[in-house]
């Protein structure tokens, strides 16, 4: 028991690394302070976050171990080649397309964000082990879904405009909706709510977006299994938007390669 693994991050270093700088480093801005350049392996973590309670009373780090060996390592070789490739990313196998996707369903259900919304619907604060319970049913109904109908993955790239990177949170990925009205209306504009996994599912104009480096951006939309490569370049306009609604929904921090990035 003394050597259970504790710090458990939500934001995984992997994923991080995706974002450091020449140095290596992140730079995170948190709630109420000014950024500051980070160090991948002291941001987004929580002690204790995965650490459940047998029935016995011990302790066990294994959700943890599952999302280093299943989720973390492949997503890792990925990440890195996606970083490195940049616009020039091209080619992505099916198996690759699994590694993404799991990465996705896990990064949307095991961070703080989803544990608050889990106590406000429950009007308490939940235990570990009520946490995981829920964070891995949900994972797996998502994967499942995919699995019968494979969704679109849809990459896209900030470059050649240098100037606008894409950022990441404690919240990092972006869940859209589409409420349909009977009064058609020429723009609207986006709101956060807590909302079913299902009702998102039966959605047709649903996608899940995560930025996957400064430079590249992958949206899982709707059902189809295409996948659309190399990243297609999007307006600026539009990676600031994404931007302003990863820092509306993320309550702890945002982090970027650049402090100019985090606003």
């Amino acid at each position: 028991m003394a050597n259970l693994k504790r710090d458990n991050h939500y934001l995984p270093e992997c994923y991080q690394k995706g974002f450091t700088n020449a140095s290596g480093q992140v730079w995170v801005k948190f709630a109420g302070k000014e950024p500051e350049p980070r160090n991948p392996k002291s941001v987004g973590r929580k002690r204790s976050l995965y650490i459940l309670k047998n029935e016995d009373g011990s302790e066990t780090d294994r959700v943890e171990d599952w999302f280093a060996e299943e989720v973390e390592t492949p997503f890792a070789a990925l990440s890195q080649r996606i970083t490195t490739e940049q616009e020039k990313f091209s080619e992505i196998s099916g198996a690759e397309l699994g590694i993404l996707a799991r990465f996705v369903a896990s990064q949307l259900m095991r961070t703080m964000g989803h544990k608050e919304s889990i106590e406000e619907q429950a009007g308490s604060p939940v235990d570990s082990n009520t946490f995981v319970r829920v964070m891995v049913k949900k994972t797996w109904r998502l994967m499942d879904e995919w699995i019968k109908n494979p969704p679109n993955f849809y990459f896209y790239t900030s470059l050649p405009h240098v100037a606008d990177q894409f950022i990441t949170g404690d919240s990092p990925v972006l869940v859209m909706h589409e409420n349909y009205s009977p009064v058609w209306t020429p723009t609207a504009q986006p709101t956060l709510s807590i909302t079913n996994l299902e009702d998102i599912l039966k959605n047709p104009k649903h996608g899940f977006q995560l930025s996957l480096s400064p430079y590249i951006c992958v949206c899982l939309q709707g059902v189809g299994g295409q996948v659309r490569l190399p990243p297609q370049t999007v307006d600026p306009q539009n990676v600031r938007s994404f931007n302003d609604l990863i820092r509306g929904q993320s309550n702890l921090f945002t982090l970027a390669k650049d402090a100019k990035s985090l606003g």
